[in-house]
């Protein structure tokens, strides 16, 4: 496993309540305390936008949220993983790699 340079705003991150802008509502992924990190989805007074949609904008907004607790917690996978393919269990180090390769490409390691 690779150190590398923290590239991203820490957790924890939190979803503000709808703000409304106009005719326009809105949330916002803020660090908590903070600056706003995304506005994540937007929708205008009246539209028709189906209820679906919404749903999954507001599941999108939470998994963006929860971003720096899941990137810590497969970081600590990473190093189970690391500890089974030393106690000789097979299988663990394909599953290793993999996760390595994802969080490769979330800390910008390659492209």
């Amino acid at each position: 496993m690779s150190e590398t340079q923290v590239t991203h705003t820490p957790g924890p991150w939190a979803i503000s309540k709808v703000i409304k802008h106009g005719a326009r509502y809105y949330r916002t992924i803020r660090q908590e305390g903070k600056f706003k990190l995304a506005e994540v989805f937007a929708f205008n007074e009246g539209a028709t936008g189906s209820e679906q949609g919404r749903k999954e904008d507001q599941a999108n907004a939470r998994l963006i949220a929860s971003a720096p607790e899941l990137l810590e917690q497969c970081k600590l996978f990473e190093k189970l993983l690391s500890t089974l393919i030393m106690e000789g269990h097979s299988g663990a180090d394909l599953e290793r790699d993999n996760l390595r390769a994802i969080l490769d490409r979330v800390e910008g390691e390659t492209a």
